[in-house]
């Protein structure tokens, strides 16, 4: 069976164009980084912009969906 994209959080509303971009980010902000420090991947988002291993506890500053290593 094919990977089900995440489209829930909009239904049927806004339109494909909308709906699509918000799939890409939503996707790209829930997939497993690995932290620089440790090589753990449990980076996650704190806030926008701030990223924290769960492991280590190291902090880095990213874009508001991404880190940019």
């Amino acid at each position: 069976m094919a990977k089900k994209k995440s489209m829930k959080g909009l239904g049927a509303r806004y339109g494909i164009k909308p709906r699509k971009q918000y799939t890409q980010v939503h996707l790209m902000l829930k997939e497993k980084r690995t932290c620089p420090d440790c090589g753990s991947k449990k980076l996650s988002r704190e806030a926008v912009g701030i990223w924290k291993c769960q492991k280590c506890g190291f902090k880095i500053a990213g874009t508001a969906y991404d880190v940019k290593l």
